[in-house]
């Protein structure tokens, strides 16, 4: 009995692929190596240059475009990128699992193979693979990177919010903001540390691995609030009480979202056992949807000593984001 119950457990493990196309996506898949889950993870890293594609760290490495790109990237023209993309789109799918779950593409949009690539990855996704979901995790270009890629990543994202069903956007204008230096690259790295611990997160609420909490969430909720749900939020907080980690999990953003009037949220809870009074969660979510007017608010909670102080992992979809939506207004 005993065994039939872990191979069914096993059996019902969600089966998460992460998929990095062009630069910022293979940086990201890179960066998540060894960070991750193995067991029921895969890495993936599609790129048209070979140069980026070898010094990444991945279970699987997919060049794009060999024919017609050579090997030598897609000269930030989004066209290439997408040529290239439905190119070797089948050598993609043979990268990936057959039976996976949750599929979480990730670029940097304004370039060429990421912002014309990641659109029709996710649009063949939705025949090759209709019930899972498809998650887009992407970066916008800095005013300062120039109207070209600027005009490239608005395109892409417009897609994007069509054939994937939630997008989760990180601008990297507002992470210059909050750097509070003009520092471009450490802005660039404050928007990469927010993808790694937004996607570390999203994959820790549903491992196998990880192990079950006192309040699960399962992945049919998180099925149900993802579903062709449009704009998505992805904030991770902490702090030394409830209250504290979930304001700080709202202030994880770069987007300008606005969660009022969204579709369902999830409160993810991990921290040692005093701390997570079961009252005070209570409390805070009621709050949260009280002050938000959310329908659905999914609790879980997940006793650990493995965290130092508490941790709380914030995910809503069908939310509203005042950057965005100026963003797109240009076009």
């Amino acid at each position: 009995m005993q065994r039939r119950m872990e191979e069914e457990a096993r059996l019902a493990a969600v089966r998460i692929n992460v998929v990095g196309i062009g630069g910022c996506g293979n940086n990201i898949v890179t960066s998540l190596w060894g960070k991750v889950p193995e067991r029921y993870v895969k890495l993936i890293a599609v790129n048209t240059d070979a140069a980026v594609l070898r010094k990444s760290r991945a279970h699987e490495k997919v060049l794009i475009g060999r024919f017609s790109m050579r090997g030598r990237g897609a000269q930030g023209v989004p066209e290439l990128g997408e040529k290239a993309m439905e190119e070797d789109i089948e050598m993609v799918f043979s990268a990936m699992d057959d039976n996976v779950d949750l599929i979480i593409g990730v670029a940097g949009l304004g370039g060429g193979t990421g912002t014309g690539g990641l659109p029709p990855f996710f649009r063949d996704c939705n025949y090759k693979f209709p019930n899972a979901v498809k998650m887009a995790v992407v970066t916008l270009p800095m005013t300062e990177e120039g109207e070209e890629r600027r005009r490239n990543a608005q395109f892409a994202l417009r897609e994007l919010l069509d054939v994937a069903d939630v997008v989760l956007v990180n601008a990297n204008d507002l992470a210059l903001e909050r750097a509070k230096i003009a520092d471009i690259m450490y802005a660039f790295d404050l928007v990469n540390r927010k993808i790694l611990r937004s996607i570390r997160s999203i994959i820790r609420m549903q491992s196998y691995e990880v192990g079950p909490g006192i309040i699960n969430v399962d992945f049919s909720n998180f099925y149900r609030l993802c579903y062709r749900s449009g704009l998505g939020f992805a904030g991770v907080g902490r702090g030394l009480d409830v209250i504290s980690s979930l304001e700080d999990a709202l202030r994880d953003d770069y987007a300008d979202t606005n969660l009022t009037d969204s579709k369902g949220a999830i409160a993810y809870f991990e921290g040692r056992s005093l701390d997570l009074d079961v009252t005070q969660v209570k409390a805070a979510t009621n709050a949260l949807s009280r002050r938000f007017r959310i329908p659905t608010v999914f609790v879980g909670i997940r006793p650990t000593w493995d965290l130092p102080e508490l941790r709380v992992t914030l995910f809503a979809t069908s939310v509203k984001s005042r950057y965005v939506e100026n963003f797109l207004a240009e076009l």
